[in-house]
């Protein structure tokens, strides 16, 4: 998961027409983004530079000015080095930026024409860098269009998504860095950034030898999260789906429609053996009459709810929505069973896919065993034909309720299909391979318990293709047939592949048996048939050895 953190690539430019980049002191340009400049010129870029302050805290009248000039003298020294042109000098006091409309305004009039502005990150420690980091922030977002924000590091490392491969061109950055003898006295800042540098080929090959780091961001994405780039750290973390504590894991309800089955206590039992951190267990009293259930199942907290009635499948279904509080919704009848990793699996498969939806493997047993196993890839598209997926294997976002996804509490059979047709058309589906879950048919009321006969089971289906019929397009009828025909294809390939598989298998026999009929024929098999038969006639009269 470290990929989420750190980049494991690097690039050697960042794509950009005109490149504004802005510098709270004459240094932090080069320190922070040399070689990007570099690169942005050898591509031909049309670069700007402006230093922000005069560089001169601490000095008064005469001495200030002097020292003024002179740190803008070593930053033109570097622009030559650099080879962008000369810099622009805005004079604001050192230490005396602040965020507000002054320094924004300055830095949307520069800005115009360009597409990419570099900015210290907001993370930055010296007080100016944050100013002039918040400012750029604020004033790409109001660019808005195809302008990026590059935030760059100089005192604190920032959490890129971007880094820049200078490997070539660090030579020619610290050449730059030379120039600001006024600072070298005072702290070695080329050694530290070359330190840098080096630090941030940390995730990358082996023969890149110095990298920059970057948080690039468009002014669309700054706007969706004006309060991101502020997040802490912990929050930032949860959000990419990396856990700190178990806390951070998105909340999993489970649903569970009870009759008071004494199956339930399984049912239980399976759910305080999930591996997975946070959950919550929402039964749903579908009889009216449900006996009392603790408040904790295992480490996990537990519901009861209900109506005061008997309830329809579909109506305690959509009751257990209702009651929900996850993020992530999943069913459990109360006589089936959840292995120790089933959350934990789908959870991660529905995560590392970026889908609402997650399926996983199913095995179907009765009383004396296995008699089937639902474990194939399932598509949206192929539930259109026919079921694959029994309730207790799907995990879906709770987003998708919010979107009008119900239980039709017309349908007693088959209401599930109906359900996964609804959230399949809403969202993307991911598959986790292998069985994680068990659907003990012989106990509860499906398809498989209930004793319907085929012509009944044909019925229901009937109905729910008669629901959908109604919403389906010529593009869902196509999706259904082009993913017949590439299973179609998959089992032709299969078939064909067996095929070849055995008739290796015939040559190889074949080659065998003329081998053993070539030794039959030979001198010495003749020669040793009377040992061979005299040590037949001993295995099989062992008394006559005696």
């Amino acid at each position: 998961m470290e990929h989420k953190l750190v980049p494991y690539n690097a690039v050697l430019c960042l794509d950009a027409r005109s490149v504004l980049v802005l510098a709270p002191h004459a240094d932090d340009e080069v320190l922070g983004c040399g070689g990007a400049i570099l690169a942005h010129v050898d591509a031909g870029s049309a670069v700007k530079v402006v230093i922000a302050t005069d560089g001169a805290f601490g000095l008064e009248g005469e001495a200030r000015a002097q020292f003024a000039e002179l740190r803008r003298a070593e930053s033109r020294a570097a622009a030559q080095v650099l080879g962008y042109g000369e810099p622009v000098f805005w004079s604001y006091p050192d230490q005396g930026l602040a965020y507000g409309e002054r320094l924004i305004h300055d830095i949307l009039a520069a800005a115009q024409g360009c597409d990419l502005i570099y900015a210290p990150s907001v993370h930055e420690m010296h007080p100016d860098h944050r100013a002039l980091g918040m400012a750029a922030v604020e004033a790409v977002r109001r660019l808005g269009g195809p302008v990026r924000l590059a935030a760059y590091e100089v005192g604190v490392p920032l959490p890129p998504n971007l880094l820049l491969d200078i490997s070539a061109s660090a030579h020619r950055k610290q050449a730059a860095v030379a120039c600001f003898a006024s600072q070298l006295e005072r702290q070695d800042y080329g050694r530290h950034v070359e330190a840098l540098n080096q630090f941030r080929t940390y995730t990358l090959p082996k023969d890149v030898t110095a990298a920059e780091a970057y948080l690039v961001l468009s002014a669309e994405d700054i706007g969706r999260d004006m309060l991101g780039l502020y997040q802490p750290e912990h929050r930032r973390q949860r959000r990419l789906g990396l856990r700190i504590d178990a806390w951070d894991a998105p909340l999993v309800s489970v649903l569970i429609r009870s009759v008071d089955r004494p199956e339930l206590d399984d049912a239980l039992d399976s759910v305080a053996l999930q591996t997975y951190p946070n959950i919550e267990v929402v039964v749903v009293d579908a009889t009216g009459k449900h006996r009392a259930l603790p408040a904790w199942c295992g480490r996990f907290p537990m519901k009861l709810v209900g109506q005061g009635r008997a309830l329809s499948r579909s109506e305690a279904a959509n009751a257990a929505l209702d009651a929900a509080s996850g993020e992530l919704l999943i069913f459990l009848d109360d006589d089936d069973l959840f292995h120790a990793e089933h959350v934990a699996r789908l959870a991660e498969a529905k995560t590392k896919a970026q889908a609402q939806v997650a399926h996983s493997g199913v095995e179907v047993v009765d009383g004396r065993g296995v008699i089937d196993v639902y474990d194939d890839g399932v598509t949206a598209a192929r539930l259109m034909a026919w079921n694959r997926l029994p309730i207790m294997g799907v995990m879906f976002d709770r987003s998708l309720v919010e979107q009008g996804c119900r239980f039709d509490e017309s349908l007693d059979v088959y209401e599930d299909w109906d359900f996964w047709l609804q959230i399949t058309r809403l969202g993307k589906l991911a598959r986790s391979v292998g069985v994680t879950a068990t659907y003990r048919a012989h106990l509860g009321r499906s398809i498989l318990s209930d004793g319907l006969d085929e012509p009944q089971q044909a019925a229901w289906r009937h109905r729910i293709w008669a629901k959908w019929l109604r919403r389906w397009g010529p593009e869902d009828m196509q999706a259904l047939v082009d993913d017949l025909r590439a299973g179609a294809r998959e089992r032709e390939r299969k078939i064909a592949e067996a095929a070849f598989a055995e008739s290796e298998l015939r040559r190889a026999l074949l080659e065998r048996e003329l081998e053993i009929q070539a030794l039959r024929n030979s001198t010495s098999w003749r020669l040793t048939a009377p040992v061979r038969a005299l040590m037949g006639l001993l295995r099989r009269s062992p008394a006559a050895v005696a």
